[in-house]
This record gives C-alpha cells, structure tokens and sequence, in this order.
C-alpha cells in the first residue's frame, strides 16, 4: 500500500481518538502509538478506569464506522494488563501471497528441524512453524485453500534431508503432483492398503523405540539412518471410505496409535479434511497434532473440532481470501495469510529436492 494512503489512514485516528473514544464513553483509554500494518493501522492504547478491554471489545463495531474501516479487531497485551491493541483492518485479507521459492537456497538439502516459512501475519511478518515431531491439522471447506496450506508444507519438507514423506490422497488430486517425492503414496480409497501402510509406520515406530531404549535416548534425531517420516494424509474423512466399518474403525484406531507413539522416533503426522466434525476428528488425535489451522469452515462446531472450543474468531474471516486461516499450537488463535504456491512451480520444488536413501 502506497505511503500516501497509509498516512491518510493513520492521520485521522491520531488526531481524533480523544474525541472519539470520548463520545464513546472510552475515555479512560490513552492513546499511546500508531503504526501501519498490511491490513490497515495498528494503534496501542493504554487502559485507565473507567475504561477496560471488554468496554472496548463491545464497541469495536461503532469505532470501526467512526473511522470508515472494514472492522476493528481488538488484542490485549499478553505482557501487559493495562495495555490493549486497536487493529483498524480497511481491507479484510491481506490475499494472494505467493510462496518465496525465488529467495529459496539453490542448494538443498537443508536443515529439517529448521521453522518452515508458512505465510504472512496481519502485521506482515512471515510466520514459521516447526512441524517435525508436532504435527498438523487442516481443516477447511472446499475452495478454502487447504490443499493449498498442504502444498507450502510439502515446499519446505521437500528441500529438507534425513525427511521421507509417506501420502494418503484418497482424492487423488493434490499429492499425485509430488509423488516422485514420496517414499509410499496411496492414491484412491484401497483400505488393505492403507491399513498396511500405518501398519508398517506402527512397526517402524516400535523398532525406533527399541533403538531408543539401547541408547538410553528420550528423543530420535532425524539422520540417513534414521529419517523423519512425516505421514501426510489429505482428505482424512475419505479414507477407508469404500471399506467397511470394521476396516473404518481399524485405520482410525492405527492412526491414533501412529500419532500418539510416534513424536519421539521421528514420525510426524499432517492430516487435511474439507469436514472438520468430532466424528471425522475424535478429540484425542486433535489434542496429540500441536499446529491446528482452520480456514473457511461452515460453522463454529467445525472451527472448534479443529482448533479446539473457544479458540474461533468468525470476524477473522469474514471476506476472507482463500488461504486466510487461523492457526493455533496450544495458545490463542492467531491470523495468517497462507503463502499460495501454483501448480507450475511444484515440478521445480520437486525437482531440486532431497531425495530418499533406503527405508528402513
């Protein structure tokens, strides 16, 4: 956004929040700084009683017409009580950010405990997370850009050494583009498969254990013998689907296991569904994936299969380009705008990555 328009945002709430916040009985509320972000201004107030976050937080509708903005989102202070956040966002998405392959290092195989790049915050930093050994859910209507958000973590896993990824794509339509990348990939809905797949993943994770316990290690570091093994499902309600429920049953209860066992022998598990629902998630593998991303969902109960109850903002996506999620490791929700990578730059990502020695 050019400087100009930024000044003739931020101008108006410096010089006229007194009032403002006066006519709107807020008065115990200092203004202290402003500072432009992607989305809009961000202005830091100071708290005085009468004034209180939630006096605030109840009036973010009345001062987002008093400054003709999209909406007012309202943050406090995780290190101070009496300091409270004002985010004037005048668009409500930060839309398309393509993934940063040109800045990518020409020479993998890079580090695979290093913080993957995933996307750009509302205050416009990049945000990393670190994957291996956590684990991730995806949830998301169609068209949301979960494939998308599975894309830019296949990017950064791709490029790393010592990582060997295993698919499930029930789909058939968002892993077939890394497949020469995959060490096992099932692509269609063939439960013998699949249940032989986690089978073999609970066998290594039991041997890995073993090789622990002669070590007297509490944790297996990736290595040429020993790679991570990131398990990458995507569309977790379809698979097993043409199976019976006994065979249902049998996959889900394998991945509880392969999920719940595997974080110290370096098996990680990412897992994507468009049907974010307790009866496609059951909460005990949800509570054992730290990183949970919702993007556009139907409803409040899907957010909350996701992220966990109570940790759904609606008005974080409301207008929300594809892509838009909110993201939570255990703490609150917070906003980001998932790089997009086309399908045109996945051969060039596939191609200059790492690739696998012997399995195990």
């Amino acid at each position: 956004m050019r400087f100009g328009v930024k000044l003739r945002q931020s101008l108006p709430v410096l010089f006229t929040w007194p009032s403002v916040a006066q006519s709107l009985g807020l008065g115990g509320a200092g203004f202290a700084r402003v500072s432009d972000t992607p989305l809009g201004v961000k202005v830091t107030l100071h708290l005085r009683p009468p004034a209180s976050v939630s006096a605030i937080a109840a009036a973010h509708e009345r001062i987002a017409a008093a400054y003709g903005a999209a909406r007012v989102r309202v943050q406090t202070d995780p290190l101070a009580s009496d300091v409270v956040w004002l985010f004037f966002d005048y668009a409500l998405a930060l839309g398309s950010v393509r993934y940063p392959w040109d800045d990518a290092p020409t020479h993998p195989p890079l580090d695979p405990l290093r913080p993957l790049p995933l996307g750009i915050d509302d205050s416009g930093d990049v945000l990393f997370i670190e994957p291996l050994g956590q684990g991730v859910l995806l949830g998301g209507i169609p068209g949301s850009g979960k494939s998308n958000a599975i894309r830019v973590l296949l990017a950064g896993l791709s490029q790393s050494r010592d990582v060997a990824l295993w698919g499930i794509d029930p789909k058939q339509a968002e892993l077939v583009l890394w497949r020469t990348r995959f060490s096992r990939l099932i692509l269609g809905h063939d439960e013998v498969q699949t249940i032989s797949l986690l089978e073999d993943l609970l066998a290594i994770i039991h041997r890995r254990a073993l090789f622990l316990a002669t070590t007297g290690g509490a944790r297996l570091l990736p290595s040429a013998r020993h790679p991570a093994i990131v398990l990458v499902v995507d569309e977790w309600a379809e698979v097993g689907a043409t199976g019976s429920t006994k065979d249902r049953q049998r996959i889900e209860g394998l991945l509880r296991r392969v999920v719940s066992l595997g974080r110290a022998c370096a098996v990680t598990t990412f897992i994507a569904t468009q049907r974010p629902t307790s009866d496609t998630i059951d909460v005990t593998t949800r509570s054992l994936l730290a990183h949970r991303f919702a993007l556009r969902v139907g409803d409040r109960h899907q957010a909350d299969a996701t992220l966990g109850v109570g940790s759904y903002d609606p008005s974080q996506l409301i207008g929300a380009s594809p892509g838009r999620a909110l993201w939570s490791d255990g703490g609150p929700a917070r906003a980001v705008q998932v790089y997009r990578v086309p399908d045109e730059m996945v051969p060039s990502i596939v191609a200059s990555s790492w690739t696998p020695g012997s399995q195990e």
